[in-house]
C-alpha cells in the first residue's frame, strides 16, 4: 500500500489536510508525522470517526532531532512497500524568548522549520514514486512587499541561520525575522529541489495557507499577546479579510495541491489563495537557492548512498 506523509498533522491546517485526504484517498495509508504521539493518535482517533479510514496511523517524529528523522524514514524503509505518492512538509513554528537550539545546536527556528524537512525530504526521496509531490508549507511572510507586519527575512547563509550571532535587535523582531527567513528558505529549498528533480518527474511546490487563525502558530506568544492577535485574526476571519482562512479551508488547499489529478501538471510553482501566484524576489534568487542547497548538505552530514538519489549533493 503506498502512502502519503503528512509533517505537523495533529492540528490545524496538517490535521484538515490529513482529514481531506482521508476522504479522498481511501486506499491509501496515510502517515501523520507528529512530535507527540499521544496528540498524534487522538488526531488519527477523530479523523476515522469522521471518515471510516481504515489506514491511518501516527509515527513519532521530531523535526528539531536529526536522530528522530533519521529513524522515521528507516522504519519506513521496512515497511512491506514502502512507497510515496505524496511528501507534505507542513510542520514549522514561531519560537519567541531568547535563542534556543535544537538537539543537534541549529537555532530551533531553522533547524524545525528548514533544516528537518530538508533532511527529512532528502531521506525520503528514493521512496517516492514516479510522479509523486513533494510539498514545503511557506508563508507569505516571506516576501517583504507583502506588509504582514512581521520582521521581513534576512538571508545571509546556511551556516549563520544555524548558528547566529548576538543581535541587538529585541527577541520579538529576532524570532519574527528567523520566522519569515526559515519560511523563504522553505520556497529556496523547493525551487531549487524541483530543478533537480524535472528528469526524475516527482513535482515539487511551495503553498502559502495565508493567516489562519486558532492553529495554535501563535502559541509561543505571551499570553496577552497570543489572546489579543488570536482574537484580532479571528475577528478579520469572520469580516472576510483579504488572506485570512479557515484551517479547513488552507488544509484542503494543501491537499489539492499535493494530490489532486486537476493539479497534477504543476510543479516548481507557489501556490496561494489556490492559485499559481509570484512569490518574493529574493525566493528566485539563484546565488542563495545555491548556497543553502550546499550549506543544509553540509550541515545535516548527509552523504549521496544515504539519498540513493544522484542530486549532486556537494
Amino acid at each position: 500500500m503506498k502512502s502519503i506523509i503528512i509533517t505537523g498533522a495533529n492540528s490545524g491546517i496538517g490535521f484538515e489536510c490529513a482529514l481531506q485526504l482521508a476522504n479522498t484517498a481511501p486506499d491509501t495509508q496515510i502517515i501523520l508525522a507528529c512530535r507527540n504521539i499521544q496528540i498524534g493518535e487522538e488526531a488519527v482517533k477523530q479523523i476515522q470517526r469522521k471518515t471510516g479510514h481504515q489506514n491511518l496511523v501516527c509515527w513519532v517524529l521530531d523535526l528539531a532531532s536529526l536522530k528522530s528523522i533519521k529513524k522515521f524514514t528507516t522504519d519506513f524503509a521496512m515497511l512491506p512497500q514502502p512507497v510515496i505518492s505524496a511528501l507534505i512538509n507542513n510542520a514549522g513554528g514561531l519560537f519567541m524568548g531568547k535563542t534556543s537550539y535544537t538537539m543537534d545546536g541549529f537555532e530551533t527556528t531553522f533547524g524545525t522549520n528548514h533544516l528537518g524537512g530538508f533532511y527529512l525530504t532528502l531521506l525520503l526521496l528514493p521512496f517516492i514514486e514516479e510522479n509523486g509531490s513533494i510539498t514545503f508549507t511557506s508563508s507569505g511572510v516571506h516576501d517583504p512587499a507583502n506588509h504582514t507586519g512581521i520582521a521581513p527575512p534576512e538571508y545571509t547563509s546556511g551556516r549563520n541561520l544555524a548558528f547566529p550571532e548576538i543581535s541587538n535587535d529585541s527577541e520579538m523582531v529576532v524570532a519574527q525575522r528567523r520566522y519569515s527567513t526559515s519560511k523563504l528558505c522553505n520556497i529556496l529549498t523547493a525551487y531549487t529541489l524541483h530543478q533537480k528533480l524535472t528528469e526524475k518527474k516527482i513535482r515539487v511546490n511551495a503553498f502559502d495557507p495565508g493567516k489562519v487563525p486558532g492553529t495554535g502558530f501563535l502559541r509561543t506568544l505571551p499570553s496577552p499577546m497570543r489572546l489579543v492577535a488570536g482574537l484580532l485574526t479571528q475577528l478579520s476571519l469572520l469580516l472576510g479579510k483579504k488572506d485570512i482562512f479557515s484551517a479547513a479551508t488552507s488544509g484542503k488547499r494543501l491537499a489539492k495541491l499535493a494530490c489532486s489529478q486537476e493539479l497534477q501538471l504543476l510543479s516548481g510553482i507557489y501556490y496561494k489563495r489556490g492559485q499559481v501566484t509570484d512569490s518574493s524576489a529574493d525566493s528566485h534568487n539563484q546565488t542563495f537557492q545555491a548556497e543553502l542547497w550546499k550549506s543544509s548538505i553540509i550541515l545535516t552530514g548527509l552523504e549521496q548512498q544515504e539519498t540513493s538519489v544522484n542530486l549532486q549533493l556537494s
